[in-house]
């Protein structure tokens, strides 16, 4: 997917690059924002060598930022329509030799795709570069939001929220997509319209609480036994919580499936 509007590289930061001189020597350059102006004035004021073309002595940064979103693309693959790459824009009078080779993209060692990720596209050619720039990766997923503004201590019910898509890619505290997930979920503070709802909003109401009678449940396809027990943890409705056999003094693990029954899994 091509985005003709591009982000803006860093202010404070610029770009950065690596250019070989004349002395055969490599060094790496990095042009701080608030000078990014008057550098590249000072260096629209160089005559190409050999009094070539300058609209054909530059690389064309269009075709930069393009070589890195196609990189990223290849890494997560052609086919996820969901996904969407947005290069940071780079100003059109960044002068950078125009390669005798086709661009390369790459990432240093270490770094990992993330919502903003740092991608690096290099020259091989006959003067060689390099210079890194910052990529979006935009995820979109259907999510639930509030379909209006909910009061502290709400049971969140299918009537309060609406699904939208939304760009997932920056929510770090998880979402929702079904509204089967709300079924019992109850508002740990005010939710405003609009608001994705995630997991750390919602406190499911508890159906058992720890010292409780409760009865074991042991059951699959050969096996149906019930055996009388005592709740360790409190729990809601399908969490997992530990209680004892009130006979073996056993501790197992079980899902709470009524406000009386921890059903064990048995496969």
């Amino acid at each position: 997917m091509h985005i003709a509007q591009r982000n803006y590289v860093s202010f404070l930061t610029g770009p950065v690059f690596d250019r070989q001189f004349t002395d055969g020597k490599v060094r790496r350059l990095r042009v701080p924002g608030l000078l990014l102006a008057s550098t590249l004035a000072a260096m629209a004021l160089v005559t190409p060598a050999g009094g070539a073309d300058p609209s054909t002595a530059w690389h064309p940064t269009e075709e930069i930022a393009d070589t890195a979103e196609e990189f990223l693309r290849q890494r997560l693959g052609h086919a996820d329509k969901r996904i969407a790459l947005q290069a940071g824009w780079l100003d059109p009078r960044l002068q950078m030799p125009r390669c005798s080779e086709p661009l390369n993209g790459f990432l240093r060692r270490g770094s990992k795709i993330s919502s903003r990720t740092i991608v690096g596209v290099r020259c091989d050619g006959r003067s060689p570069w390099k210079m890194y720039l910052p990529v979006d990766v935009m995820v979109t997923e259907t999510v639930l939001i509030a379909a209006r503004t909910l009061p502290n201590g709400h049971v969140v019910g299918a009537d309060d929220v609406r699904i939208e898509e939304r760009d997932v890619s920056g929510m770090v505290g998880g979402y929702l997509s079904s509204a089967e997930e709300l079924v019992g979920q109850r508002l740990k503070h005010q939710l405003m319209a609009g608001r994705v709802i995630t997991p750390a909003m919602l406190q499911a109401d508890l159906m058992i609480r720890r010292g409780q009678s409760v009865t074991i449940l042991v059951r699959n396809d050969a096996l149906n036994i019930r055996m009388s027990g005592k709740a360790l943890t409190d729990g809601a409705a399908n969490q997992r919580i530990k209680v004892e056999n009130v006979t073996s003094k056993r501790v197992v693990e079980g899902l709470v499936r009524s406000p009386e029954h921890v059903e064990v899994l048995v496969y």
